[in-house]
């Protein structure tokens, strides 16, 4: 995706304009690109593109500047809306809330389209017997607890109510490819493998995972490989799972306790679901088209199996 010197320029008016930045300080200066991840967890150039994949998809009255409002939100999560609108030049709470969530859920919307399958096999090795292509791990958000309390938010991982998601990665190129969820935090990894991404993939197509999830032949964990280079090139590789996760919760939206709670059970669910798909678009917008980049985890050539 080539995204025009001149998209760039025009966003970054915008942003100047909906910061109400001083006419004394200089735009151009050293801490930048420091400025838009901080407040909108992106760079520029992904912004303008951004943009230019949703403007179609948005309301009439809704313009790019509303855009930002919308990553603003997913960035800073404030406990509530009047600081989120006092970055932005104060609009109303209601304009906020109803904007912001606009762009958050026409974001969220993008995902079928980014996050695909078969990106696996993007650089991938032509001979695909016994070679994983993907990396596969859950990740815990934190909620506010719902009412009343049921043991079955419980997420182990921080000891507090949480929704669980199952997040796959490419191996040979820098795509997600994968995601499902929420589930509830006391979710069992292995039965979310089995009765999603298993039923997805080929019977013989090896997963590399953690020590966590088991009970299928395809999930292969870190003592699986054959020899010690290739153990320790299934570590390198997933590595970079946590590397999605750190950068992801970057986004205060899936770090802090979501507390966008609602009495209906499914609701709560969706929308933190749309906020998470939301950030995994963006994210995936970073990694293609260079507002962010994975570490170079090394080759996978030591790694095959002998698939029954």
């Amino acid at each position: 995706m080539k995204i025009t010197k001149a998209a760039i320029k025009a966003i970054e008016e915008i942003v100047k304009e909906t910061l109400g930045w001083p006419s004394n300080r200089k735009w151009d200066s050293a801490d930048k690109d420091e400025r838009f991840r901080s407040l909108f967890g992106a760079p520029s150039v992904v912004i303008a593109a951004l943009w230019e994949l949703i403007r179609s998809n948005v309301n009439e009255d809704v313009h790019e500047k509303h855009l930002l409002w919308g990553l603003i939100f997913l960035k800073v999560y404030a406990p509530n809306e009047e600081v989120h609108c006092a970055i932005v030049g104060f609009p109303t709470r209601k304009e906020f809330r109803q904007k912001a969530w606009h762009m958050v859920e026409i974001i969220a919307d993008l995902k079928d389209g980014l996050i695909r399958l078969e990106n696996r096999f993007i650089n991938a090795p032509n001979d695909k017997n016994g070679i994983p292509f993907m990396t596969l791990d859950c990740t815990d958000c934190k909620i506010n607890e719902p009412f009343p309390f049921n043991k079955k938010w419980l997420s182990v991982k921080f000891r507090g109510p949480g929704m669980k998601y199952e997040v796959a990665i490419a191996i040979y190129s820098n795509n997600i490819c994968w995601s499902n969820g929420p589930f509830y935090g006391t979710r069992n990894e292995s039965r979310i493998f089995k009765e999603g991404l298993g039923l997805e993939i080929p019977d013989d197509e090896p997963v590399e995972v953690d020590a966590g999830p088991g009970g299928d032949p395809r999930l292969m964990k870190p003592l699986a490989g054959a020899s010690w280079h290739a153990r320790k090139q299934k570590s390198s590789h997933r590595g970079r799972q946590e590397t999605v996760f750190s950068r992801m919760k970057q986004f205060n939206v899936l770090d802090t306790h979501f507390h966008h709670t609602c009495t209906d059970e499914g609701e709560y669910m969706l929308k933190h679901q749309k906020c998470f798909d939301a950030v995994l678009v963006v994210t995936q917008l970073k990694l293609m088209i260079g507002g962010d980049k994975f570490l170079d985890a090394g080759k996978m050539d030591e790694v095959k199996y002998v698939m029954t």
